[in-house]
């Protein structure tokens, strides 16, 4: 996949994205620099920051800002709103970006205790650190049982079959 430097003129989220992408994730313009992808890598970023300020981008809004308001809402009318809303009342702004950072922990949490919950646990000590393996010595291939497979607790050394 063939990559470009680019700039949102939205969020101000800059980097290396695939050739031809035209919209940022907060729906601003992908504005491309007049610099090859090797030369961006490459590129102090004071000197980026100096690129930037010559091609006269000044994003509306931050991008961990509107970031945090997309995996809230997921919805780029909502980052516009705020936009408006942070040029009108900084303040109230401000306590809607608290309520959307809330949100955004709270799903994190909601999803780590989802995949808890998945997993697999040891029957005798409850840990997680759990391995699985094939065990056994065969005539054929030289493990007996080669097709059965053992957890193995890490943490206690517990053998049992799934």
């Amino acid at each position: 996949m063939e990559l470009e430097a680019s700039i949102c003129n939205k969020c101000g989220s800059k980097g290396l994205v695939p050739v031809g992408t035209t919209k940022c994730f907060c729906g601003g313009d992908r504005i491309k620099f007049n610099v090859s992808k090797d030369e961006y890598v490459k590129m102090p970023v004071d000197e980026r920051n100096r690129m930037i300020e010559r091609m006269g981008i000044k994003p509306q809004i931050n991008k961990d800002d509107a970031y945090t308001i997309f995996r809230a809402t997921n919805s780029t009318e909502i980052i516009d709103a705020m936009i408006e809303l942070k040029q009108k009342d900084i303040i109230e702004y401000g306590l809607k970006l608290s309520q959307f950072d809330a949100q955004v922990r709270q799903q994190v949490a909601e999803l780590r205790q989802s995949s808890q919950a998945n997993a697999v646990k040891c029957p005798r000590c409850g840990s997680t650190a759990v391995t699985a393996g094939r065990r056994g010595y065969s005539l054929i291939s030289g493990f007996i049982g080669a097709g059965k497979t053992v957890n193995r607790c890490a943490k206690c050394g517990h053998k049992w079959k799934p």
